[in-house]
């Protein structure tokens, strides 16, 4: 007989059961599930979209950044491997400060790692609810073609980018600045038909690159729209190239409508920089624009309330923790949420002002990843517990591996130890395990 659970009045059938379910196949997703798995446990993995990676595959976010503090690998482990193997397969060297991904090549590494590891997937499966009880969840509720299914679990982790699974089970969060305002996303692109040897050589002559002569473009007012931040455009493949150019301002993507009109607006904005890139961009003459994403690159929506705010000061003193996971350098990266131009000018410059020294990093402590008042969820990816400020460093995909990895083997070790709360394993296990699993981990001394 089918297993049925109870859910808002009405009976569910049980589509999955396993030890640890993991929602949310990007970064955070995946790092959990294969490290979990690596750790011994049963696992699921339950993604929204057709595909594994989020950001780097569905959202063309065009390279892996900034894993190093310039002397160490700081995201190591999940995300080491799948850098050094994408490299392979991409017939490049690999690169641990900026390593530019071909989205159809990290999907298939990401379907094949999954696979390797013996996790049970589950694609376009949209979680829709949780059932969960005095600070437990039972089950996760998803929308099959079928209708409404469970999915029970011991041990749940958030990898959503949204802290959905925590939000809905009761935890507390926050979301953007004190009005609010969230940082514009943006909606990348992908072209084909570029003669990257040209814009190299025209670069090299003029020192001028798609960047520079798009803000010559606004600074001559020609420029249909303002935009004074751009991150740019690079070479995923031998004539193509995917941009994360222009931002979707206004807009907050936990509200429905609000989200549909950025991916309106963002395929304008879209075509905007393509008639720009074919006019003004040496090596552009004979682009295509071939894609747009199929998800927008949402920088920052929820953020859990967990056991400890990482904060801006633990930035700064580079702060160690007696329960820390692992550790990050990337700079404070605060996008501008609407169009004042001075605004998008400060976040470059904060990007240099902000920037750690050569082997200085900050450290991520276990606390965390953990939502206050839920007793078998664990979260990870850019909606752990942080101010904003940090929010802003530790939200780009490395730093979501780390913290997926370390969610990952704590929930393993939650099943192993059978802890009651996710709160009571065995830290130090937990620190072993992730070195055991070559994640960067000096040891420390501090008591944060």
């Amino acid at each position: 007989m089918t297993a049925q659970m109870l859910w808002d009045g009405k009976q569910l059938t049980v589509l999955d059961e396993s030890d640890i379910i993991v929602c949310g196949g990007g970064p955070a997703g995946i790092a959990a599930a294969v490290s979990a798995r690596q750790a011994g446990a049963n696992v699921s993995l339950i993604e929204q979209t057709g595909m594994l990676g989020g950001m780097g595959t569905a959202g063309l976010v065009p390279a892996f950044i900034c894993m190093t503090d310039g002397e160490n690998i700081l995201a190591a482990g999940v995300a080491k491997r799948v850098v050094d193997e994408l490299a392979k397969r991409m017939n490049i060297a690999a690169n641990y400060n900026w390593m530019n991904i071909q989205p159809e090549i990290l999907k298939k590494l990401y379907d094949e790692m999954i696979a390797d590891a013996g996790v049970k997937l589950w694609l376009n499966l949209p979680v829709v609810d949780v059932i969960c009880n005095d600070g437990k969840i039972e089950a996760i509720v998803v929308s099959t073609k079928n209708g409404l299914k469970a999915i029970r679990g011991k041990v749940f982790v958030d990898a959503t980018g949204d802290g959905n699974i925590c939000a809905w089970a009761g935890a507390d969060f926050e979301v953007g600045d004190e009005r609010g305002r969230t940082m514009a996303p943006s909606l990348c692109v992908m072209y084909a038909g570029i003669d990257w040897e040209k814009y190299r050589e025209a670069f090299k002559a003029t020192g001028k690159g798609f960047r520079e002569l798009w803000f010559e473009y606004v600074e001559s007012g020609e420029a249909p729209l303002v935009e004074w931040h751009l991150p740019g455009f690079f070479p995923t493949g031998k004539n193509i190239g995917t941009g994360n150019v222009g931002h979707i301002y206004g807009i907050n993507c936990l509200d429905e409508r609000d989200i549909t009109k950025g991916y309106v607006e963002g395929r304008r904005i879209a075509q905007i920089y393509f008639e720009f890139a074919k006019s003004k961009v040496p090596g552009f003459e004979n682009a295509e624009l071939v894609s747009t994403a199929s998800l927008l690159s949402v920088r920052e929506t929820r953020r859990i309330i967990g056991e400890c705010i990482l904060n801006y000061a633990d930035y700064q003193s580079k702060a160690s923790f007696e329960d820390e996971i692992g550790r990050f350098a990337y700079p404070i990266d605060i996008h501008a949420s609407d169009t004042d131009a001075e605004d998008q000018k400060r976040v470059e410059r904060e990007l240099v002002e902000t920037r750690l020294g050569k082997g200085e990093s900050y450290g991520i402590p276990y606390r965390s990843l953990i939502p206050k008042r839920l007793k078998n969820v664990l979260v990870a990816g850019r909606c752990i517990s942080t101010d904003r400020r940090m929010q802003s460093s530790i939200r780009v995909m490395p730093g979501c591996f780390i913290t997926g990895q370390a969610v990952g083997v704590a929930s393993a070790l939650t099943i192993k130890q059978k802890a009651e709360d996710v709160r009571n394993i065995d830290i130090a296990a937990l620190r072993d395990i992730l070195r055991l699993q070559g994640v960067y981990l000096p040891d420390v001394k501090a008591g944060n």
